[in-house]
């Protein structure tokens, strides 16, 4: 009888029937037309209708997925917000908390109401589908684990939306605050997250945010996985997780009911106790959005301080306009003082680093293999390789040689010694990420930017880094091709003009694979890091259709050596031979594309008054053996194909490698 009497209430339901009943009836209908009823049309109107992506899919959530996905978001808040309205409103508030009926018995059977209102269109819509399924053919939707699937799925989420809808409508006292913080609420988490780390990023060096960020941000958003249902359903924990949610929210939302006041309607936030909390978490949120808006456009310490300092003040004014309902706040600047004080201090404690995580590195000894590279994104190799050639034959970025070892963690001091110096860089720039995996399972991750020549100045450690035999067969996937037989036939594409080289012959085949590798073990430092371009791009057709691609550099001489000993290399690359002359300028523009940008411009290119032209052969080879499409370099110079006048091919030669006659005549 009590558990009646908490429960059912035949005035309140046939009250909340005439209000809200038109919501059920309305998400049956858009769920009717969202899943049943395209499965009717697709069916009928397409004979393969089986080859269709929603029947292949084998979710039914993929039917309107997007529209489905809004209702899950929008009707459990609406109906939130109607039921819970009359505390929103004064008259409203002071008639129904004057009848003879518990708090908490209003409470529970509007509750109920509510989840009963959005179960029973659902269970609908699953019965219909169980009712098609019996004269559509569909076998991989229309089966009773699929539509099972999609009912419990759909009930589970749009029940946890209306419970963190009904929490929030707890705490304020005007609807349309109440639809706005239930949406706040549910990017909060991630939000905040995003805004923090970004920030602690300014404040401390090395700090890996994309590490912390990567891929699980989006598990904390519901509308983003949500939207990944098609893809992958809620596995066992997730579903632990809403359902615990939705308790947690519901039995919160029960006590605040219970003590808010009935006076509350009409106010932002119904708890005197809570406002602060609301007006300096609005502050906080602003004054950290403003600080990552201009650190990432700007760049500079000026506009950071400035979007910190500006985001705040509008923040905190704006809550404060919200919280009392009215302008007439620009005089109360005690509260915004008080907040600045302990902005400052906390962030003086990040950057203070009194936790010691800048400096911290692991002992030798405790380190199982290092992640030395430039992105954060390439350390998850199962997300990495999307298939078995490029797991095989891909770039590695993990060191386990100890020497090496040691020399990634000497580099990674230096860097460290080194962050004051890195801390406002202008110019070219490169990414630096170290990954320290240990013996016991944890990492340790860091991201820096570091000036590009940090690695070009005299540095043994790098030096010996990357002429380490390790690291060599981690860049080169061909070096690890060890059975030449496995190889059907290598194609070397001209980055330049259209020329091309196949090579079928078996022991060409493996003539060229030992050379290349040879060429590949004996590159030295100075080689690595030139700036000396690329001829072709090599690939390699493998016996399983496979491809496996690296590139031809210029300095690579034991190759241009095969390909002269067999008369080869005018069909593997561009050569003078293919090129009627050349015009050479000093570079005016910033970019090389530049000069490239209009048809008119690369036409009347030659005639500029300040062109050289060369037509000697053996000149025009020196000049390709040394130009290349890196933008700073000194000259520009075109080459004009022997086939082609109208469309030059544009590229740079830098100070350091122009030849003689080029410097004579421009300088």
């Amino acid at each position: 009888m009590q558990l009646k009497t908490l429960l059912f209430n035949r005035g309140i339901y046939i009250q909340n029937l005439k209000n809200v009943g038109w919501i059920g009836i309305l998400y049956l209908l858009c769920l009717w037309f969202a899943v049943p009823l395209q499965i009717l049309m697709i069916s009928s109107s397409y004979r393969e209708y089986r080859q269709h992506y929603a029947f292949t899919s084998g979710s039914l959530f993929s039917f309107m997925d997007g529209f489905q996905y809004l209702l899950m978001f929008t009707v459990p808040i609406l109906l939130a917000i109607f039921l819970f309205r009359y505390m929103h409103v004064k008259l409203s508030a002071d008639y129904i908390h004057s009848l003879p009926i518990k708090r908490g018995a209003l409470f529970f059977q509007n509750v109920l109401f509510g989840t009963i209102v959005l179960a029973v269109p659902v269970i609908i819509t699953g019965l219909s589908l169980f009712v098609i399924s019996g004269f559509v053919d569909a076998p991989t939707i229309l089966t009773v684990s699929a539509i099972t699937e999609w009912i419990g799925t759909t009930l589970l989420l749009i029940v946890f939306v209306f419970a963190v809808a009904v929490f929030v409508g707890m705490f304020t006292g005007i609807s349309v605050f109440h639809g706005v913080l239930t949406y706040i609420l549910f990017i909060f988490p991630a939000g905040i997250t995003i805004l923090f780390f970004m920030n602690v990023k300014y404040l401390l060096h090395g700090f890996a945010v994309d590490y912390y960020l990567d891929k699980q941000v989006e598990k904390l958003i519901p509308f983003i996985r949500a939207s990944n249902l098609v893809r992958q359903g809620l596995t066992t924990n997730e579903v632990v997780f809403f359902l615990l949610i939705t308790v947690i929210a519901l039995a919160i939302g029960y006590i605040a009911y219970q003590k808010r006041k009935v006076e509350t309607a009409t106010q932002a936030i119904a708890f005197r106790s809570l406002q602060p909390v609301f007006l300096y978490g609005v502050t906080a949120c602003a004054m950290l959005l403003g600080g990552m808006y201009f650190g990432e456009t700007q760049g500079t310490l000026g506009w950071q301080i400035f979007g910190y300092v500006a985001a705040s003040i509008i923040g905190y004014f704006i809550a404060l306009m919200i919280l009392e309902k009215s302008w007439r706040v620009l005089t109360k600047w005690k509260g915004y003082g008080i907040f600045v004080a302990v902005m400052v201090v906390l962030a003086l404690l990040i950057k203070f680093d009194i936790t010691g995580y800048e400096n911290r590195l692991p002992t030798i000894d405790n380190i199982e293999r290092v992640y030395f590279g430039e992105s954060i994104y390439l350390m998850d190799e199962n997300h990495f390789y999307y298939t078995d050639l490029e797991r095989e034959y891909g770039p590695r970025y993990y060191y386990k040689d100890q020497t090496n070892i040691e020399n990634i963690r000497e580099i990674h001091k230096d860097i460290i010694k080194n962050s004051s110096r890195f801390g406002q860089l202008s110019g070219y720039y490169r990414q630096v990420v170290i990954g320290y995996e240990l013996t016991s399972g944890k990492k340790i991750v860091r991201h820096y930017r570091v000036p590009e020549n940090f690695y070009l100045e005299p540095n043994e450690l790098y030096s010996s880094l990357v002429e380490s035999q390790e690291h060599k067969r981690n860049v080169h996937g061909l070096l690890r091709i060890e059975d030449a037989t496995k190889i059907d036939k290598i194609s070397i594409i001209s980055t330049r003009g259209n020329n091309q080289l196949t090579i079928t012959d078996r022991d060409d085949i493996i003539s060229f694979h030992e050379t290349f590798q040879a060429e590949l073990r004996e590159e030295t430092i100075d080689e690595i890091t030139s700036k000396s371009g690329y001829w072709a791009t090599v690939e390699y057709l493998m016996k399983d259709n496979q491809r496996a691609t690296t590139s031809w550099n210029k300095h690579h001489e034991l190759i241009e050596a095969w390909l002269a000993e067999r008369d080869l290399v005018s069909k593997a690359r561009l050569t003078a031979e293919d090129i009627a002359y050349a015009v050479i300028i000093k570079k005016d523009k910033e970019y090389l594309h530049e000069y490239m940008r209009y048809e008119e411009e690369m036409r009347d290119f030659e005639k500029r008054p300040d062109a050289i032209k060369i037509d000697n052969n053996e000149e025009i080879e020196v000049c390709l053996q040394v130009s290349n499409w890196d933008d700073r370099g000194e000259y520009v110079i075109a080459y004009y194909s022997t086939k082609d006048y109208t469309s030059p091919i544009f590229e740079t030669i830098s100070l350091k490698d122009a030849p003689f006659f080029i410097k004579d005549k421009l300088n």
